[in-house]
């Protein structure tokens, strides 16, 4: 055979047929859109559903549409066009361009429309299928978009959420808002009648509906079929397609509307019940750390099981962490053949050893309480045995720990307490410095904010020795508002701080939040000794008042709800407090009319709170969100930064407790009872308000508690009995008569005045801020008086009234070096007479006001 070759085609007819098929639907077939820009730039990364058939539910609704031929699909199509109500000649236009698109897709192999549409390649060219299309079809690009937006309106094909996203004639063709008023025209106005609804900004409101139409597109349900699994399917996909997640008010119509009762109120509540901080099972807590399967493990569950109830959720998660990672998965990696509980005496001590060394190889701070939750489990076996011997008998064990394990762990627990205390002592000097920062950091947030919001765009102005310059980007589609306020760093004088380097874009609104809420935070530490899930908890419920009966005087309460110790409690304010919690309440409430409901994510319990009218909350995009425990930490860093404190050299920052030990350490420095410091501070046992001062050491109190004893034993009897009515109402008459023109009198009771109600003289004396002008007019009056003396000369008035003016002058000078300064701690607590004449009694009328707003 001459020439070339001629291969046999070896090809059966159908794959041949296939191979023509495949070769035509190629030719026909869209490109897929390119992943740069004309300008070489990156487009947004797709989402992973795009080409990809929608879910295959057998109950979709519209299921039947698929099968139709081509003048009955082209019936239906136009018969939902008659919803949208356009003009004849605009209808017409519309059906031909329907009949010219699904002509062409059915030149795509497919048993259904919705298979031909994505085997046609529109799917995956959102942003030049249009073109495309319209070329080959030689039809205008309106016309074809108009064709398109129909099919897909008409539940003829479920496109996938990348299609939705990038295709311009879906988005700027106001397909979601139409598609939501003709699919349900009952429940959209419903949805829209929402307080949630009414209330948001009317982006926030079209990203909402456009959520909620997108996922009934892609899903085919309706919208009282959607689930919380469509909502969480459709926020991944836009989350991982680099999207900001536009679908929290979705989420949260949702719920009040009905499809979602029973969710969780938020979003972010769901995607955290969904995804990785969720409750688990016992079992899982277990099974996570990938301990073979042996009856230590069924028995490990059982006593877990056993404990559960007694327990909160993160203490169960810690002590399963102590008892399986710590304990038993390393005895099993020293002895694999390990099969009960009784551990060979080298095995104990290679467990030992290893548990005060981490993985890394550093030694581990604290192992005392691994140490007591191993010993713990041996003796609750051992005691469970006698009751339930079937059960729990076999399991008895040796505890694999010495006594000398013990001694020792009291010994480091000493030793922690020690450097608490020392940290205690040490951070007591800095605290003014710190709150004074945090002051400064209010102010000049404050200052910078008003003064960026009276500049126009690209207007150069300075504030506080930093030359800024407003910027305001393009705003975004159809909004007329900006959420932030932008300024451009321009220079900054030496010594300057600016909150960002310059040449750096600053967000202002950012930066007066942050000094804000920084100041919010350590000043109510400050004042409560709070734990930060308390004040974190804080919302407008927790603040009550009390009137006492005799003297008809306010006094300002604090509610603390159960938190760690399941101690409901309720702590007197001072004026300083109820100042600060009033300031809170109207950040917090801002335009509105009240303070808006939120929901708190506790990360120890795993669990959300109800929707509650949270005090330190802030508004971030379209929900109000808690403060986090890290945005708390964060702020006090920035505030210890910004004052520059150190010791010995070393930076210091502060941590929320810290604030917790200083003020216990405050209280009995100023002469508090321990008993009464337990109880503001919701402690179970006096030991452990003694760990947190840093006053007197334990042997001194012990005495001090030995000496009381002593006393109360050899006092007369008729000294303890009960106070008469009539005794009770001359001490509070007695408290009565301390009010003075300047303040309160702070003498002990039943003693006299020993400088004969020369009060400026007295060091009792506790002047009120609000008579700061008194103290002026005081001066003033003394020092005309004396001037006046010396000129007639009468020289014994002339050393009276400069030993005055000594007083007066230092009276004046205490005031200006604390400007809050008012009573002491201990007293204001009892709720002083002064509170009603001074500024803490409008502080308090106030108070009363922002609540009955």
């Amino acid at each position: 055979m001459t020439g070339e070759a001629v291969r046999q085609d070896l090809r059966s007819p159908a794959q041949v047929a296939a191979a023509q098929t495949s070769a035509r639907v190629n030719e026909l077939r869209l490109q897929a859109d390119s992943t740069f820009t004309a300008r070489n730039k990156a487009m947004p990364r797709p989402a992973y559903d795009a080409g990809i058939l929608g879910p295959q539910d057998e109950h979709w609704e519209f299921r039947h549409l698929q099968s139709l031929g081509a003048e009955e699909t082209l019936a239906w199509v136009d018969s939902c066009n008659g919803a949208y109500g356009r003009s004849p000649k605009r209808a017409r236009s519309t059906s031909r361009a329907t009949r010219d698109v699904l002509e062409w897709l059915l030149l795509f192999p497919g048993e259904t429309w919705e298979e031909r549409w994505f085997a046609s390649g529109l799917d995956q060219s959102p942003r030049t299928g249009l073109s495309g299309l319209s070329e080959r079809l030689e039809r205008p690009r309106k016309e074809i978009s108009l064709g398109i937006t129909s099919i897909v309106r008409a539940r003829l094909v479920r496109p996938s959420y990348e299609w939705m996203f990038s295709s311009k004639q879906w988005n700027l063709s106001q397909g979601a808002v139409s598609f939501l008023d003709a699919a349900e025209p009952v429940e959209t106005p419903r949805m829209r009648s929402l307080p949630q609804y009414m209330a948001a900004h009317h982006l926030v409101r079209r990203n909402a509906e456009n959520a909620i139409a997108r996922v009934m597109v892609r899903t085919g349900k309706r919208l009282g079929q959607l689930t919380g699994e469509d909502i969480l399917a459709y926020s991944h996909t836009a989350r991982t397609s680099t999207r900001h997640a536009k679908e929290h008010l979705a989420w949260e119509l949702l719920v009040s509307l009905g499809p979602l009762a029973g969710e969780p109120a938020t979003l972010r509540a769901a995607w955290h019940a969904n995804v990785v901080n969720r409750r688990h099972t016992v079992e899982t807590l277990v099974r996570r750390y990938g301990i073979p399967e042996s009856g230590v493990r069924n028995l490990l569950i059982d006593y877990l099981e056993e404990l559960k109830p007694s327990m909160d959720y993160g203490s169960l998660e810690s002590l399963s962490y102590r008892l399986i990672r710590l304990f038993w998965a390393e005895v099993l990696d020293i002895n694999p053949a390990q099969q009960n509980l009784h551990l060979a005496p080298d095995v104990a001590v290679k467990w030992r050893e290893r548990v005060k060394t981490t993985l890394e190889g550093t030694p581990r701070n604290e192992t005392a309480s691994t140490f007591f939750a191993v010993r713990a489990l041996y003796r609750d076996i051992a005691e469970w045995s006698h009751e339930q011997p079937e059960r729990w008998a076999i399991w008895v064990a040796p505890i694999p720990l010495p006594r000398a394990e013990s001694k020792a762990s009291s010994k480091r627990r000493r030793q922690v307490e020690a450097r608490m205390q020392q940290r205690t002592r040490s951070l007591t000097p800095l605290l003014p410095a710190f709150m004074r920062s945090a002051e400064d950091l209010k102010e000049k947030g404050h200052r910078l904010l008003e003064r960026t919001v009276a500049a126009t765009h690209l207007e150069t102005y300075a504030v506080d020795g930093v030359t800024y310059r407003r910027h305001d980007p393009p705003v975004r589609t159809k909004a007329n508002t900006r959420a932030r306020i932008w300024a451009e760093v321009i220079s900054a004088e030496a010594g300057s701080r600016p909150p960002v380097p310059v040449g750096k874009r600053a967000d202002v609104t950012s930066v007066e939040a942050d000094s804000f809420w920084g100041w919010a935070v350590a000043s109510t530490l400050k004042e409560t000794g709070v734990r930060i899930e308390e004040l974190l908890e804080l919302t407008q419920l927790s603040l009550r008042h009390y009137v006492a009966p005799t003297t008809n005087t306010i006094v300002p309460l604090l509610h603390i709800v159960p938190s760690k110790t399941d101690q409901e409690r309720l702590i007197p304010m001072s004026p300083e407090l109820v100042k600060i919690l009033v300031d809170v309440q109207r950040r917090a409430r801002g335009t509105g009319q009240a303070v808006p409901l939120s929901t708190r994510y506790d990360p120890n319990d795993k669990t959300f709170s109800e929707r509650l009218p949270h005090l330190f909350a802030r508004l971030v995009g379209p929900t109000q969100n808690v403060l986090s425990n890290h945005y708390v930490r964060k702020l006090l860093i920035g505030i210890a930064s910004h004052a520059g404190l150190s010791d010995g050299g070393m930076p210091v920052t502060f941590t929320p407790h810290d604030f917790r030990r200083l003020f216990a350490t405050e209280l009995v420095d100023s002469g508090l009872p321990l008993h009464i410091v337990s109880t503001l501070l919701g402690h179970l046992n006096l030991e452990t308000t003694r760990g947190y001062t840093a006053v007197f050491p334990e042997h001194v109190i012990q005495a001090h508690h030995a000496f009381i004893e002593r006393r109360r034993q050899t006092r007369p009897g008729h000294e303890l009995r009960t106070a008469s009515s009539e005794e009770w109402q001359e001490f509070e008459q007695h408290f009565l008569l301390r009010r003075v023109a300047l303040g309160t009198c702070h003498r002990p009771y039943a003693t006299p005045c020993v400088h004969e109600h020369a009060c400026i003289k007295c060091r009792f004396l506790q002047v009120d801020p609000a008579q700061a002008g008194r103290v002026e007019d005081m001066t003033a009056n003394a020092e005309a008086r004396l001037d006046e003396a010396r000129k007639h000369q009468w020289l014994g008035e002339v050393k009276a009234l400069e030993e005055n003016l000594v007083h007066l002058r230092r009276r004046r000078n205490e005031m200006l070096d604390h400007p809050g300064l008012s009573v002491s701690p201990t007293v204001r607590l009892e709720g002083s007479p002064t509170s009603m004449g001074s500024s803490s009694g409008r502080t308090l009328r106030n108070l009363s006001e922002c609540r009955n707003d």
